[in-house]
């Protein structure tokens, strides 16, 4: 028997399936240290064997390594965003390059019924670093996470139907996709709000859905339960909670109340913050703050019509963050930290004066006390007064041209002097010229 007809070796940087899979609980570490590590390992194998790396496991340590590199504080804003552009970039483009194998030669371990597709908003990313302005730091840090998200649930979890481990992820080692945490967060947020609205109608004292609410988290997620990453499960939280608008009334209208949704919501937000029987808070309040912002601030396709001032979504956004900051019922889940909080905080509004951040900067300032809070007042002005610059100017400028002598035929003498010297510009068509055709009267310089 011939066995080099049937025996098919694969040289894999990785001695066995363990230290891949060891490999992937490091990347998704909550640990910075272990993530250095799994990085640094990465890096290791492809000196080894440079083209023998798959891309997408490539593709992970790159991102990570740029989001620790941020994390260090060592580099300058704009190097940042060219790392971030790099990294994002070779990721789209290679998985792109790479996609039409993949499709024709389906994996036989993948998910039945499931394509492999990326979200429309990294290619857009993609496309604008490529052809267009590089996005800001901002929009690349979200398509980072979004990146890594994407490569949890199409790559890494999928690493246990490949090396085939006896059966469903979820049920050997409890790594579940990103709709199985989805489908079991919704469920215990769905049971919390109907519990929470018939204690305040019943008006009990005691709240059972927060206890109920959070003991269900804690068996469903434990970690002896799952292996899913809490980032992992902070994002699909997040998904729900402000993205999906859970925490907004169904009916937010502009101006409307928001004392009902924060009546339901804060106890379970409060309890989220500070879960005593976990070293590490399921939700923790700088988390829940840095994606509020980020929600109020967005863009999108639905909201491209809207003028951002009548967003009932985003006052709604606005209302969360300056009920979690200054609401007395959310003092505890602050903590010690809280001025040197809302200092910050205040920092990252006033660095992207919007209207509504403008707003959450006001409000805070009028209901807090903020250290150097004249020093802040100051810098809320000088940001709400360039926006009426331009107004000012251009009342000036209309004031001076009244005052211009005015010519014979109507016209002023600026006017006059306009239409004899520089460019102009004329409504209508631009008539072609054939290439090489010359103006009349042009001539070579002798």
């Amino acid at each position: 028997m011939d066995m080099d007809s049937h025996t098919r070796f694969v040289v894999t940087a990785w001695r066995n399936s363990q230290e891949l899979l060891q490999l992937r609980q490091d990347l998704y570490s909550s640990d910075t240290t272990s993530r250095e590590k799994a990085v640094n390992k990465v890096f290791a194998w492809r000196l080894r064997k440079p083209d023998g790396l798959p891309l997408l496991l490539e593709s992970t340590a790159d991102i990570l390594d740029v989001i620790l590199q941020d994390g260090r504080g060592g580099l300058q804003h704009n190097a940042l965003r060219l790392l971030y552009a790099t990294a994002l970039s070779r990721f789209v483009t290679g998985l792109a390059d790479t996609q039409i194998d993949l499709t024709r030669d389906r994996p036989s371990w993948f998910p039945p019924g499931k394509s492999l597709q990326l979200p429309l908003t990294l290619l857009e990313i993609r496309h604008r670093i490529v052809h267009r302005h590089l996005p800001s730091l901002a929009e690349l840090k979200r398509a980072a996470t979004e990146s890594l998200e994407w490569l949890w649930e199409w790559y890494w979890s999928q690493l246990d139907y490949a090396f085939k481990v006896g059966g469903p992820p979820e049920d050997e080692l409890g790594v579940e996709s990103r709709e199985a945490v989805k489908e079991r967060l919704q469920t215990i947020l769905k049971t919390y709000v109907k519990e929470r609205k018939n204690e305040i109608k019943t008006r009990k004292k005691q709240s059972r859905a927060v206890e109920t609410a959070l003991s269900t988290y804690n068996l469903r997620f434990s970690a002896s339960n799952t292996t899913t990453p809490l980032a992992q499960i902070q994002r699909v939280l997040l998904q729900l909670l402000v993205e999906e608008k859970m925490i907004l009334p169904t009916d937010k209208k502009l101006g409307s109340t928001m004392s009902g949704a924060f009546l339901i919501w804060t106890p379970l937000l409060l309890a989220f913050s500070s879960n005593s029987s976990s070293e590490t808070p399921v939700l923790p309040v700088n988390t829940l703050f840095d994606h509020l912002i980020e929600h109020m601030n967005s863009h999108s396709a639905t909201q491209a019509m809207v003028n951002p001032e009548m967003d009932p979504v985003k006052e709604g956004m606005h209302d969360w963050i300056v009920h979690l900051l200054t609401s007395k019922d959310v003092a505890s889940a602050r903590g010690l930290a809280a001025h040197q909080t809302v200092e910050e905080l205040l920092s990252r509004l006033f660095s992207s004066p919007t209207f509504w951040n403008l707003k959450v900067a006001e409000k805070l300032l009028e209901g807090r006390d903020v250290s150097n809070k004249e020093l802040w007042g100051s810098v809320l002005d000088a940001a709400r007064g360039e926006g009426s610059v331009t107004e000012d100017m251009e009342v000036d400028v209309e004031s001076f041209e009244k005052a211009l002598p005015v010519r014979e035929g109507g016209g002023r003498a600026s006017e006059v002097q306009e239409k004899t010297s520089g460019p102009t510009k004329v409504m209508g068509m631009w008539k072609p010229k054939p290439i090489g055709w010359l103006p009349e009267g042009w001539s070579d310089d002798e």
